[in-house]
């Protein structure tokens, strides 16, 4: 039994020893970095787009694109004339009714369809601006216009709320890429 205490005296002694002898050599720096706490962060930056300009139209008229080289757009509180895309329509448009603030666009596929349509977001406040402007005209025809062009020119049927809109149409798909560009670049 002695025997067997002192053996457990002369681990325990070397344990110790070794230990002490080991830890310095254990705990040196290794020369690598300590960890970093990450915390992710988005990447994607913030998608900044120049106002888009809505105008109530007073007439809408059937066009060609000869009929449609009309004079720069005035200053946003007068009146003024524009065609679409294509030509194929002259609208007679009131000065800017509101400018709405996007945040996003992007062209989509409408379902068990070819067509196309461009789907927009838009900030919390000019959310509620266009609510209120398609309460006080349902029944009306507004104009989304950029740089002198008018990109849709919907009839207000009921008000429309949220923070996203969808121009639709029989739009191909070069069509609303075509819109979703001009409303990312203002060209």
């Amino acid at each position: 039994m002695i025997a067997v205490l002192g053996s457990l005296g002369i681990l325990a002694m070397v344990g110790t020893t070794l230990g002490a002898v080991l830890m310095p050599f254990l705990s040196k720096d290794s020369g690598a970095p300590p960890p970093r706490s990450v915390t992710p962060t988005s990447t994607t930056p913030a998608i900044v787009m120049k106002p888009l300009a809505v105008r109530p139209v007073f007439q809408a008229l059937v066009s060609t694109p000869e009929e449609c080289q009309l004079p720069p757009p005035p200053p946003p509180d007068q009146p003024q004339q524009a065609c679409d895309l294509d030509g194929a329509a002259r609208y007679d448009m009131g000065p800017v009714a509101l400018e709405l603030n996007l945040t996003g666009a992007k062209a989509v596929k409408l379902p068990m369809s070819e067509f196309y349509s461009v789907q927009l977001a838009m900030d919390p406040s000019s959310g509620a601006a266009f609510a209120g402007y398609t309460s006080a005209n349902v029944g009306k025809q507004l104009a989304f216009v950029r740089d002198g062009v008018v990109l849709a020119a919907p009839a207000i049927d009921q008000p429309i709320e949220g923070q996203s809109l969808q121009l639709s149409g029989n739009m191909s798909q070069a069509t609303a890429d075509t819109i979703v560009h001009m409303l990312l670049d203002g060209s």
